[in-house]
């Protein structure tokens, strides 16, 4: 069973809090029984927990904060990249672009998850695959919050016209999980 480290949680708890409109009790009262059990206690940055207790979280946020059809997802990752970019991936974008995102994708995704490989490749100019593969329980909440983030990261990058896609899926049987992405450059 996959695990996810606390950091994207707490990142997840945190960028709750920070609603204006408080709806971190609405969020914990649609929460499954078992995830609810886990979030009264005190979360670690570095401890594993279970991957699913993450995606119940987006699942629930999405349910209060958005229309339950998951594309609140894609905003909460732009949301929590503009956070992360400014505070510890703030180093990013002193040497940004797409060959950094290249070669620091894996790194950032093992941090965070027991599971699956995270790759970045740029088949022609413009264009960039983030490819995640070895993650057959890799839940769609997730895959859309992954797409936010990275769109975010190019337009934080000065990229223009930025739009992504996930062409593959594993959650719907494909062998690999698949965003493609599209940009214009500086």
């Amino acid at each position: 069973m996959a695990q996810v480290k606390g950091v994207p949680i707490l990142g997840l708890i945190k960028f709750i809090k920070r609603d204006p409109q408080h709806i971190l009790d609405k969020v914990l009262a649609v929460l499954p029984a078992d995830t609810s059990k886990y979030m009264s206690e005190h979360i670690v940055q570095t401890a594993w927990y279970p991957y699913k207790m993450y995606t119940d979280l987006l699942h629930a946020l999405d349910k209060v904060a958005g229309k339950g059809d998951l594309s609140y997802c894609i905003e909460q990752g732009r949301l929590g990249a503009q956070h992360d970019l400014s505070t510890i991936y703030r180093i990013f974008l002193t040497f940004s672009g797409p060959k950094l995102w290249q070669t620091r994708a894996m790194s950032v995704w093992s941090s965070y998850y027991d599971t699956g490989k995270a790759e970045i490749s740029i088949p022609d100019k413009d264009q960039a695959l983030f490819t995640i593969t070895d993650f057959p329980d890799i839940d769609m909440a997730h895959v859309k919050s992954v797409q936010g983030w990275n769109e975010q990261f190019l337009i934080i990058c000065k990229y223009q016209n930025v739009k992504s896609e996930i062409t593959k899926c594993q959650c719907y049987g494909d062998p690999i999980t698949e965003l493609h992405f599209t940009y214009t450059s500086k």
